[in-house]
C-alpha cells in the first residue's frame, strides 16, 4: 500500500469520539450539528458566489479536517466557515476576493437570523477588523493541517464508477446529489474517497432501484469491502432524517458573525483605555488597524475634496466663456459648436 501525507487526515471511530470538541464537553449530536451549520454555510456561500461544486466540496473537507484538530469552543464556525471558502478558491484556482466573501456571509447571517440588512462600510473599523481576523484564521486553518491541502472529493471516482457500472442518466444525477450531501458529514475524515463512492452509489441504486451485480459483489472491483459500504449509507440514511442545521452557540466568542472578537483576543482580556495592559503584539496590531483606518478615511476626504476643485474650476471656466467669446457669439448668432 502507498502511504500518503493525506493519510493522515482518516481518523479511526476511537479519534473521531474523541475529538477536541469532545474534550471541551461538547456532545455528539451539537458537534455534527455545528458540522453540518458550517459545510451549509460553504455550499449556500459557494452558489452565491459562483464557483464550481470542486471548490465548495474542497472548502467543507477542509472545515472537516480543521475540527479534528480544534473545538468548536475556541473557534467561531461562521468564520472558520468563511476562511475555508476563500482558501479552496484559491486552492482551486477559482479565485474570489475577500471583500466579496465577507459581504456574502453578511448577508447571509442577516437573512438566517432574521436581522435588518446593514451596509458594511469597507473603510470603518469593524470591517477592516474582519478582514484581518479571516485572514489569521486562515493560516490557522493552514497551520493546523500542516500546509497540506491536498482534497480527494468522491465525485470523480463515483462517475468513472458509474460508467463502468453503466448507470442510467437518473441514477447518475442522484449519486450526485448524494456525493454532494456526504461533504456535510464527517465521512471525508473518517473513510476514504472511493469508498465513501461506493457508499453513495449504493444508496443511489436503492433510491432509484436500479438493480446492481453482487455475484460478485460489484464493490469489490472498486477495492471496498461491504461493512465499509454499509457505514456509509448508514451515515446518509442518518442526515437524511435529521432536521436543518442551526447555529448553537457554543464558541466562547460572540456568535455574530459581524462582531465577535478577533482570533487573538479570545484568551486574552480587553484592555482599558490609557493603560498598557494585554499582550504588546497585540495592541500593536490594534494600533495598525487603526492607522490604517484612518489613513483609509483620509483618503477618501482627499479624493472629495480634489472632486470639488475641479468642480468649482469647470464652473469658473464655463462662467467666463458666458461673459467673454461666448456672450460675443452668441451676440452675433453664431452656432458654438
Amino acid at each position: 500500500m502507498v502511504y500518503t501525507a493525506i493519510d493522515t487526515f482518516y481518523l479511526t471511530d476511537k479519534q473521531l469520539k474523541n475529538t477536541p470538541s469532545r474534550k471541551d464537553g461538547i456532545d455528539e449530536a451539537t458537534e455534527m450539528t455545528l458540522r453540518r451549520y458550517g459545510c451549509d454555510l460553504i455550499q449556500e456561500s459557494g452558489n452565491l458566489l459562483n464557483v464550481p461544486q470542486q471548490v465548495m466540496g474542497t472548502g467543507q473537507v477542509l472545515f472537516h479536517r480543521f475540527y479534528c484538530k480544534q473545538s468548536f469552543s475556541s473557534f467561531n464556525v461562521k468564520r472558520v466557515a468563511a476562511s475555508c471558502i476563500w482558501l479552496a478558491s484559491k486552492l482551486e484556482e477559482n479565485i474570489r476576493t475577500l471583500r466579496r466573501i465577507v459581504y456574502i456571509f453578511h448577508i447571509m447571517e442577516c437573512r438566517r437570523e432574521n436581522l435588518p440588512l446593514e451596509h458594511l462600510d469597507t473603510s470603518s473599523k469593524k470591517y477592516l477588523e474582519l478582514e484581518a481576523d479571516l485572514k489569521r484564521c486562515e493560516l490557522q486553518v493552514l497551520k493546523e493541517m500542516g500546509y497540506i491541502c491536498h482534497v480527494e472529493l468522491p465525485h470523480k471516482l463515483m462517475v468513472a464508477y458509474l460508467e463502468v457500472l453503466e448507470a442510467p442518466h437518473q441514477m447518475i444525477q442522484e449519486a450526485w446529489n448524494i456525493a454532494n450531501d456526504s461533504l456535510r458529514t464527517a465521512l471525508c475524515v473518517h473513510l476514504k474517497s472511493y469508498v465513501v463512492a461506493c457508499g453513495v452509489i449504493y444508496t443511489a441504486a436503492r433510491r432509484c432501484y436500479v438493480p446492481l451485480p453482487e455475484n460478485p459483489p460489484w464493490w469489490e472491483l472498486f477495492d471496498a469491502n461491504k461493512k465499509e459500504v454499509d457505514e456509509v449509507c448508514r451515515v446518509l440514511n442518518h442526515i437524511y432524517s435529521l432536521p436543518k442545521a442551526c447555529y448553537i452557540p457554543v464558541c466562547k466568542e460572540d456568535g455574530s458573525f459581524t462582531m465577535c472578537r478577533s482570533l487573538d483576543s479570545r484568551s486574552q482580556p480587553l484592555a482599558k483605555e490609557g493603560t498598557s495592559s494585554g499582550d504588546p503584539l497585540m495592541l500593536d496590531d490594534a494600533n495598525t488597524r487603526k492607522v490604517e483606518a484612518e489613513a483609509v478615511l483620509k483618503s477618501k476626504e482627499h479624493v472629495t475634496d480634489e472632486k470639488e476643485r475641479k468642480r468649482e474650476s469647470h464652473n469658473s471656466k464655463k462662467d467666463r466663456f458666458r461673459k467673454g467669446k461666448g456672450a460675443r457669439w452668441l451676440s452675433r448668432g453664431i452656432d458654438k459648436k
